[in-house]
């Protein structure tokens, strides 16, 4: 192992999507046939699996990427910044052909329209999941998202099972099949429309609304569930040994927002680093809302990821 200069605490492994986000700031967002002299492009490194993996890395975290990028100038870059924050890319595979992009315009009232092109995302299959099974064994927890393709998250969460390694499912986007063995993970956490699109029912309104749909994901098979609820913070909930369910509300941190992009990946990669070190679900998830509370006060995905003290100081 490459990693003795390393304390021996766990590792976190993302198995996930690598996006160049291509932002384009614009005052109106564009109608058909129509051309817009658009403000600026800025290009900035994204991708919800990548955006977590940064989130705990900049927590102090040690986090590897099990993922796939093109061969395209973008895949060179978005690898260059990754290895800047200190996520470990072993496990990055390379696929002939673009990276993930998307296209995200965002107007002068903070509406946004995003077009994702999936790229290499949909092409890191179950067989590059199988060649990487070392390292989903030497995990102490994987994360997963669903910018990749469902066989393959599917094919990492059971190499999960069989090496008794923690899962950390985020259900996004939620695809229009989703297969109920996708419940079957120690913590599902989704947002207001996930949560409606997983459960057919309408988006959580309320605290009362999120404890009733926290106890069905829970039900469908999940051993804990967290929603996020923007600003009116998140429920979270645990399956006890004796059939009880433990639910709690975390209240938001009051803030001015600024810009909600990423907010949700800050959340997850704190959640998860907190697990990892052994926090209980209920205490990760007041950190968790803490590092979300600093996202929003920062324009861009990535960069508004914060850092230990940065979310240490609001708590």
């Amino acid at each position: 192992m490459s990693h003795s200069n390393h304390s021996p605490k766990g590792k976190i492994l993302v198995c996930g999507s690598i996006n160049m986000d291509l932002v384009v700031r614009t005052p109106t967002l564009p109608t058909p046939g129509e051309t817009l002299i658009a403000h600026r492009l800025d290009e900035v490194s994204g991708g919800k699996g990548a955006n977590q993996a940064v989130a705990v890395a900049r927590l102090g975290g040690r986090v590897g990427m099990l993922a796939a990028l093109g061969s395209d100038g973008f895949g060179a870059t978005l690898r260059a910044n990754l290895q800047q924050e200190g996520v470990d890319l072993e496990w990055i595979v390379n696929k002939p052909g673009p990276s993930g992009v998307a296209i995200v315009a965002v107007d002068d009232q903070s509406e946004n329209a995003i077009m994702v092109i999936s790229g290499a995302n949909g092409q890191l299959s179950p067989q590059d999941i199988q060649n990487a099974q070392a390292a989903i064994q030497n995990a102490s927890l994987v994360m997963l998202q669903l910018e990749i393709p469902i066989p393959t998250v599917l094919h990492a969460i059971r190499l999960c099972r069989q090496a008794h390694v923690r899962v950390i499912l985020n259900t996004a986007p939620v695809p229009d099949d989703f297969p109920d063995e996708l419940f079957d993970v120690d913590l599902i956490c989704s947002n207001q429309s996930e949560t409606a699109d997983l459960l057919k029912i309408p988006p959580p309104q309320n605290v009362d609304d999120a404890f009733r749909a926290a106890r069905l994901l829970l039900e469908k098979g999940a051993k804990q569930a967290v929603i996020t609820l923007g600003p009116l913070g998140a429920v979270a909930a645990t399956k006890l040994l004796n059939a009880q369910t433990l639910i709690k509300a975390i209240d938001a941190h009051r803030v001015d927002a600024i810009d909600t992009v990423a907010a949700g990946d800050a959340f997850l990669g704190a959640l998860a680093f907190q697990i990892e070190q052994g926090t209980a679900l209920m205490e990760a998830c007041v950190f968790a809302s803490a590092a979300a509370a600093h996202a929003v006060t920062v324009r861009g995905a990535q960069p508004s990821l914060p850092y230990f003290d940065q979310v240490h100081s609001r708590l």
